[in-house]
């Protein structure tokens, strides 16, 4: 089979020859100084493309993708023409929502929430992002169309925005206000989740005009869970979050028929994922092993007819252990979730510098041997 050929019969809920791998995705980064010494270690001598500037993991380099075997491509959403950051008086870093970020050791962190203290009249007349600008898409369908014309991978298009409804709520409003909100001020939370819904529909949907013929599905981050539960009640999430992504989904497979809906969500949330299937989700990504009632063997038979799992491989202890302890996890993920098919092998998050670098290569040199189907 090739790349595209075994991503498509796992969507399919068929089995394919292998299981398929993936590496650049929305959760399947690697953290720039880890990329840095794997390029180092490879010696290129030239880097990959630096496509997140500012972010921890800013570079994407295909050569390690043929290198390990991964078997994608993803497109990557442009930067907007009419819009460019600045740094504000408080020495804020303010990004196109109004959200201003500081450098606190070499990670961008959030410093400032610009409807902190907005009233519900405020938020029709915020200045929200021009959603419909053309540096979003330039050149993504050239690229998309060339990726599916001239090779056999599986193109994806990673997430439009850092976070989904609930990350960005918390960016402009402030997590611990925007969760009190949740309970002191409803009306409020229902207005802001609203607009945040309606401005992340607009953008995915133009983003999918430009890719959704090549692409097998649309990638959302939105990380739900904690390490121990839930960062939500079910209760709160099905009263406030549950239609909003509803609405969002249902638009993109509206826009785009043929496109399936990844969502990456870290932490503790198996509570949660039966909602996440009502929402319209069908690939369930991050799997973190070691989170509460994230057993892998559990949540393939209670969700495995319903959606298809991507990741789950340890990056806490598992990766960051010996040669012996990555290929005992991956084993253990590929028994527990691609039993019958209907998984794809990744970590459970970006690769991090404590990651060792053999590690990282045994992972998936263990993925293709063991990953094959009817041995």
């Amino acid at each position: 089979m090739t790349s595209r050929e075994r991503v498509r019969a796992v969507l399919r809920g068929e089995v394919p020859d292998r299981v398929p791998m993936d590496l650049w995705g929305t959760d399947s980064r690697m953290n720039t100084e880890f990329y840095l010494s794997v390029a180092e270690y490879l010696k290129f001598e030239e880097l990959g493309e630096r496509i997140r500037p500012g972010s921890t993991s800013e570079y994407e380099d295909y050569r390690i993708s043929d290198y390990v075997g991964s078997d994608f491509r993803h497109i990557n959403i442009g930067r907007p023409d009419r819009f460019k950051s600045y740094v504000d008086e408080a020495g804020n870093i303010i990004d196109e929502w109004g959200v201003g970020r500081k450098l606190i050791g070499i990670h961008p962190s959030l410093s400032y929430h610009p409807l902190a203290d907005a009233s519900i009249e405020d938020l029709e007349t915020y200045p929200w992002p021009d959603i419909r600008d053309e540096g979003r898409v330039r050149g993504l369908k050239e690229r998309a169309e060339d990726w599916y014309q001239n090779t056999d991978f599986a193109i994806t298009a990673t997430s439009a925005t850092s976070g989904t409804i609930f990350e960005l709520c918390q960016y402009l409003r402030g997590t611990e206000q925007f969760f009190v909100d949740l309970y002191e001020e409803p009306e409020f939370a229902e207005k802001l989740i609203e607009k945040v819904t309606e401005k992340l529909t607009e953008l995915n949907v133009y983003y999918l005009e430009a890719v959704g013929p090549y692409i097998e599905w649309l990638e959302f981050s939105s990380d739900f869970g904690t390490q121990r539960a839930p960062f939500i009640s079910p209760v709160i999430f099905e009263e406030f979050f549950l239609e909003p992504h509803k609405r969002l989904f249902d638009a993109c497979k509206k826009a785009a028929p043929n496109v399936k809906i990844f969502l990456h969500s870290c932490g503790s949330v198996k509570r949660l994922m039966p909602y996440f299937i009502e929402m319209g989700v069908d690939i369930q990504s991050a799997l973190q092993p070691l989170a509460a009632e994230m057993e892998s063997e559990d949540l393939k038979a209670e969700f495995g007819d319903k959606l298809i799992f991507h990741g789950g491989v340890d990056i806490q202890c598992a990766l960051t252990g010996t040669l012996e302890d990555t290929e005992a996890d991956v084993k253990k993920r590929i028994d527990a979730f691609g039993k019958n098919g209907g998984y794809i092998l990744s970590p459970s998050n970006h690769f991090q510098i404590d990651v060792p670098i053999q590690n990282f290569f045994h992972m998936y040199e263990v993925g293709k041997k063991y990953g094959v189907y009817n041995k």
